[in-house]
């Protein structure tokens, strides 16, 4: 309660607006779940080549799912605070199931569907349902806001139909595609604002969020994709023979995630949380960030599955499929990294537009050359992207946040 008896939400004032260790325990847990989905990525390329593509799809479907489970904790702690009991228990059961997720990810598909769709399904809806009590029980004590959790509640019961079914029947196109399903409709859900019968709909742009601390979130959620890209390039380095292509692969790999950490942090990456602060609508550039950070993340992790197959197979000829991995994951980071830019200045350097049709050219000449070939070119026009933000801003005082919205 405020001195004049006036109720807030339970993230205002006195609420902590950095994450907590609480946030940093979560960031563990996906650094081991995000390195299961990256291990399994590897394993579906070095297969059947007829069936990479099919199975790197269940694979995203996967990690999208991974992305949805951190998103919707991320977004339940940026208002409600983490020092109520309530709340702490709900972080540790999302733990607890991303643990199980990222356990029983790589046979997903196979013999542990039922293990990830219960981890799923029981985070989804059990997340919600708590917040909802938690929202009536300490209704005396803060603003309720609109009934968002119990709107969430209804889009997860429904989605996990197909999830359920899904794991029940045999692997195959039936079950990926049950998923695909149950996934879309969560996806739509949070897209449309949940319209539920009687309780009305919502919008993030609606939202009464924590935007700082959002945007912090999402900036440690990028830590953790370099960091498992750091992990899964050493795990996969010291299984290998210490060879002259493997450890010229391995320094590659490790020039290459911290050119994809100096491009990101600077400068859009930095001045982030000063951008929502002086964003007119900072509700609308978190959810931007949603978007951004998820094809960001994506073109991490890809790269890092690339980095894990470079290590393997550095002389061998790159097929396509290992090129799209090793070439396609920079370049997705770099559109989103472009339009993360523009969120946050109201402009895009050319530059990084330039990177992208460089690594698509390289491409059809690199599909016949070794694959350490393709990383090297990776680190070479990364590396060229970080001098020319370097020689832009020389001489000039550090640019300042001006979000276009």
């Amino acid at each position: 309660m405020t001195p004049g008896g006036q109720r807030k939400p339970l993230r205002a004032g006195e609420g902590p607006h950095e994450s907590t260790i609480l946030d940093l325990l979560l960031d563990l847990v996906f650094v081991f779940a995000l390195n299961r989905i990256a291990e399994e990525a590897i394993h579906t390329l070095t297969g059947e080549p007829h069936l990479a593509l099919p199975r790197a799809g269940e694979v995203l479907l996967l990690f999208l799912a991974m992305w949805l489970v951190w998103f919707f904790a991320a977004l339940a702690a940026s208002r409600f605070d983490p020092r109520y009991p309530e709340i702490q228990v709900v972080i540790f059961g999302v733990a607890f199931g991303s643990v199980v997720m990222g356990v029983s990810a790589p046979a997903a598909y196979d013999g542990h569907g039922a293990h990830f769709v219960g981890a799923y399904v029981a985070i989804q809806i059990g997340r919600p349902l708590m917040l909802a009590f938690f929202q009536r029980r300490r209704a005396h004590e803060i603003v309720v806001p609109p009934p968002i959790p119990s709107r969430i509640l209804c889009w997860s019961v429904v989605a996990a139909v197909p999830w359920i079914v899904g794991a029940f029947v045999p692997t195959g196109v039936v079950r990926g595609g049950l998923w695909a399903l149950g996934l879309t409709i969560e996806y739509v859900g949070l897209i449309t604002g949940w319209p539920t019968p009687g309780l009305g709909r919502s919008r993030i742009h609606d939202w009464d969020v924590v935007g700082e601390y959002l945007a912090d979130r999402y900036r440690q959620f990028f830590i953790i994709a370099l960091g498992e890209s750091v992990l899964l390039s050493g795990l996969t380095f010291s299984s290998n023979p210490f060879g002259a292509g493997q450890t010229e692969a391995f320094v590659c790999a490790f020039l290459s995630t911290a050119l994809l950490w100096r491009i990101y942090f600077y400068r859009a990456g930095t001045v982030m949380k000063s951008a929502v602060a002086a964003a007119t609508q900072p509700a609308r550039l978190v959810a931007h960030g949603f978007v951004t950070h998820l094809t960001m993340v994506v073109g991490v992790v890809t790269t890092a599955v690339g980095y894990g197959l470079v290590i393997e197979h550095p002389y061998d000829t790159a097929n396509p499929t290992w090129l799209a991995a090793v070439l396609g994951g920079p370049a997705l980071f770099l559109a989103g990294r472009a339009r993360f830019e523009y969120d946050i200045f109201g402009r895009v350097s050319p530059v990084r537009i330039i990177g992208i049709l460089v690594l698509a050219a390289t491409s059809l000449i690199l599909v016949r050359l070794p694959l350490l070939a393709a990383l090297i070119a990776v680190v070479a026009v990364l590396l060229c992207i970080a001098v020319a933000d370097a020689a832009r801003a020389r001489g000039r005082s550090l640019e300042e946040a001006a979000p276009p919205h």
